[in-house]
């Protein structure tokens, strides 16, 4: 089976018992931790996929790693799935959980690239332009990129704006070096 499917299952059962128990907004919140986690560590995500490491170590780091720090429920799963030997999946059940919970509140992801870091009021400028778009609460992630020049590209879920200033050369370009295009004088 794989990761995807696998993480899939075991984070709507999390997600299904952090509804039961009216804890929903926590668990996001101790995912979102863990994932930062598995980000700032990427010697943890290979101990918790190395088959050779025993589960019941893995079980132990899990412990002294997130006790007191995320709510009993999400200790309790983290123990279960390595109890399962599945530990190697944790990382897959956090997104998939993520991307449950933003379907379960309604919230939308964005992305937006831009050649410099965005002013407060341009970022709620992008937050208003998908709220606009979709109906939905929006999650907005910044990236910066120099090399588009100027402009931006805001991706929404599978969907792209491509407004930056490469992008527009590119297609100019395209146009110059087509044989068929005579300019307007």
């Amino acid at each position: 089976m794989n990761e995807a499917r696998v993480g899939s299952r075991y984070a709507k059962s999390l997600i299904e018992l952090a509804i039961e128990r009216n804890v929903l907004d926590q668990v996001e919140k101790d995912m979102t931790y863990f994932l930062a986690v598995c980000d700032a560590s990427p010697e943890f995500v290979r101990v918790m996929s190395n088959p050779i490491i025993p589960h019941p170590k893995k079980k132990e780091i899990l412990k002294q790693l997130f006790t007191g720090k995320v709510s009993d429920l999400t200790l309790s799963m983290f123990v279960l799935i390595t109890d399962k030997q599945r530990e190697g999946y944790l990382v897959s059940m956090a997104k998939e959980f993520a991307a449950m919970y933003r379907t379960n509140k309604g919230i939308d992801l964005a992305e937006v690239t831009t050649a410099y870091p965005l002013q407060d009021d341009q970022r709620q400028q992008f937050i208003n332009l998908v709220t606009k778009k979709t109906g939905k609460k929006v999650e907005l992630t910044e990236k910066v990129n120099p090399s588009i020049l100027g402009g931006y590209i805001l991706k929404i879920e599978d969907k792209m704006i491509d407004e930056s200033i490469q992008n527009k050369l590119t297609r100019l370009k395209s146009k110059l070096n087509d044989n068929s295009y005579t300019p307007k004088i």
